[in-house]
């Protein structure tokens, strides 16, 4: 189930510094549009401050950053504050992402009694409510309290694929599909939504690979799970994939790519949306050119499900360089991004 030299090799890239921000105030709060619901409408986004994630504490996914803001000093005390200091900023808003370093519903990283508070101040506020977890917390026993609280809940699961090779040798997530699978039967049997986040294109898996095996996966899910999230790589600090970036061995996938998979899977039987972060800048998901256009037509498909503006402008551009580039990578070994490299390279010309 675990590369465990892998596993070393990214724990070394992981900082024995800790966040020294304010303990008593989330990592950040913000407002987007999602389609909880069904439909788009504004919602709040919060990342509470824990100690982190329970998977950290052995090694970390290959991707994730999340490491960087936590704190090992942080007091249950700390997080009621947290907890108040969201619900203060609501404002108008009637529904609520929730994300910590790891998973809110592991009772390590957030106390059954903060959660508990959480769940009431939630009932009382809120129409819509998700929260983020790894699938070991996903049983009946640990989600029994939470189904008491009068408030809709969709669980997101970091599935990344269906692909337990790529799972373990290029994610470094420790989990299986058949965990996913499990949860997904636990939910179900306990009345609780289910979202699923997959990966596109993680280390040493080419683009072309991983738009394949996104559309895969897509179909291995597609009656578990109520929607699927497709998460472009976005390099985050001090992670392995950043490493490779740094080197001109990584490049982040193409808007392209997203486009492509949004209009193949949009009949599979599940909703599939992508909210690109850090879309169409260097460390998020981008093309060749500038294409400010295509990501906000990602957006507004996947907010609305009508992908027929996406599909027209997909159809009717030039997408042969795409193309080329994706068959050129599918055959090395590392997915490099060539702007890099030569960038680098000709940084070093200078200095000679």
């Amino acid at each position: 189930m675990i590369n465990r030299e892998y596993a070393k090799q990214i724990k070394k890239l992981m900082p024995n510094r800790e966040s020294a921000s304010d303990p008593n105030s989330p990592v950040s709060m913000w407002k987007e549009m999602d389609r909880l619901r069904g439909y788009p409408e504004p919602t709040s986004v919060v990342i509470f401050r824990t100690k982190g994630c329970s998977w950290y504490n052995f090694s970390s996914c290959s991707m994730c950053g999340y490491f960087n803001d936590v704190s090992s000093s942080i007091k249950e005390e700390d997080l009621y504050k947290q907890v108040d200091y969201a619900f203060r900023s609501l404002g108008e808003t009637r529904i609520l992402k929730v994300f910590t370093s790891g998973s809110f519903l592991d009772p390590l990283e957030v106390p059954i009694g903060v959660r508990d508070y959480f769940m009431e101040k939630a009932e009382a506020n809120l129409d819509k409510l998700l929260v983020e977890s790894r699938t070991e917390y996903i049983n009946a026993r640990n989600l029994s309290g939470i189904k008491n609280y009068g408030v809709d809940i969709r669980i997101a699961i970091g599935l990344e694929s269906s692909n337990d090779t790529i799972v373990r040798e290029s994610i470094n997530k420790g989990s299986t599909f058949a965990k996913f699978v499990e949860s997904a039967r636990v939910l179900k049997d306990l009345g609780l939504e289910l979202r699923t986040y997959l990966l596109l294109k993680p280390p040493f898996v080419s683009e072309k690979a991983s738009v394949e095996d996104m559309i895969r996966s897509i179909k291995d899910v597609s009656n578990l799970t109520d929607d699927v999230s497709i998460n472009p790589m976005n390099i985050q600090k001090n992670t392995m994939v950043e490493k490779l970036w740094k080197k001109g061995l990584y490049r982040p996938p193409r808007l392209w790519s997203i486009a492509r998979i949004l209009l193949e899977s949009r009949n599979m039987g599940t909703q599939v949306i992508s909210y690109p972060t850090g879309g169409n800048k260097i460390r998020g998901a981008h093309n060749q050119e500038d294409s400010i256009e295509l990501l906000n037509l990602i957006f507004s498909a996947s907010l609305t499900q009508d992908f027929s503006d996406l599909e027209t402008f997909y159809n009717n551009s030039d997408k042969s360089s795409y193309f080329n580039d994706l068959c050129l990578e599918d055959s090395m070994v590392f997915q490099q991004d060539l702007d890099r490299m030569v960038d680098r390279l000709g940084a070093a010309s200078m200095t000679v």
